[in-house]
């Protein structure tokens, strides 16, 4: 069934001096400033950019889901405020080990889940953070949530993984942006992908990686209204049912056909029926169970 979140990704700007004595307090209080300006938009889900842990931690500083410090802190209360999601950069001390973080926070205040970003500079590893051991899926009420943070990007390790999990959306808080890695996790994936960055460039794309809304130099909040309800299918064997669709359902049904790459994301606009049971009903097949099918034939043929 349709399932509408409004999502947003804000850019970070900061005035603080990494490494600076004072950058912390000086992150601590952008972020809180750029929390209350985000107040009364009726945002279901918050991705804040690498650049607050980065800026605003040293290794010292490392909080604890346990007993949460300012940044956690923070996160927490805004999402309680407005019954929201926030996916939260922050520097995490677990087991042990400090991490570089994402916080999943639920509308209740509660820490849903993290990831520890796996795939660490060198500089980062020099400097005392540990690397973490791989994906990992959240369930909230926006959705099933996965997220890499910043130098993962480079990596098939950590996205092979998000492949088989299936997240609705992965959020992407970091320093660089990664120009097609981007669109290459967001099609790999089928799942929307949120970047938070400095700079401009962070925002939001669509399971084929296409922009629908961007920070930039003019709105250092990107946000959009997205619908998790979706199937990607392969135009092969199908294209000839895509019509018989749209004569059916009408407005209740949006297919996306972009140029040239022989794919449809079929999204379902209705609470009468999910894209799962509109595939179904027509005998369309997904676009990694047609893959899956023709490996095996291959297989067979060779």
């Amino acid at each position: 069934m349709a399932h509408y979140v409004r999502v947003a990704s804000v850019l970070f700007q900061t005035e603080a001096k990494k490494g600076h004595d004072d950058a912390r307090q000086i992150v601590l209080r952008e972020t809180a400033q750029t929390l209350e300006s985000l107040k009364g938009f009726g945002l279901d889900l918050v991705v804040f950019s690498e650049g607050v842990e980065s800026y605003g931690q040293r290794v010292e500083d490392a909080e604890e889901i346990a007993s949460p410090g300012p940044f956690l802190k923070l996160y927490m209360d805004y999402a309680v405020s407005q019954r929201c999601c926030v996916a939260g950069s922050v520097k995490l001390f677990d087991g042990g080990k400090v991490y570089n973080s994402i916080a999943f926070v639920g509308p209740d205040g509660t820490i849903l889940g993290v990831y520890h970003k796996t795939n660490l500079t060198v500089w980062e590893i020099e400097s005392g953070v540990s690397s973490g051991s791989g994906a990992v899926m959240v369930d909230t009420p926006v959705g099933r949530l996965g997220g890499i943070v910043c130098f993962d990007l480079n990596f098939e390790d950590v996205r092979n993984e998000y492949r088989t999990l299936r997240p609705d959306i992965i959020v992407f808080p970091s320093m660089f942006h990664g120009g097609l890695l981007q669109q290459i996790w967001a099609y790999q994936c089928r799942a929307f992908f949120i970047s938070a960055l400095p700079r401009i460039g962070g925002g939001i794309l669509d399971p084929f990686g296409t922009p629908l809304a961007l920070t930039h130099f003019c709105s250092s909040v990107a946000t959009a209204t997205i619908n998790l309800d979706r199937v990607m299918v392969h135009l092969d064997f199908n294209k000839e049912r895509i019509p018989d669709i749209r004569r059916k359902y009408a407005d209740e049904v949006e297919i996306c056909v972009p140029a040239n790459v022989d794919r449809a994301l079929i999204i379902s606009r209705t609470q009468k029926r999910s894209a799962v049971d509109i595939v179904s009903e027509f005998g369309v097949e997904p676009i990694d169970e047609y893959f899956d099918r023709s490996v095996e034939a291959n297989v067979k043929n060779r």
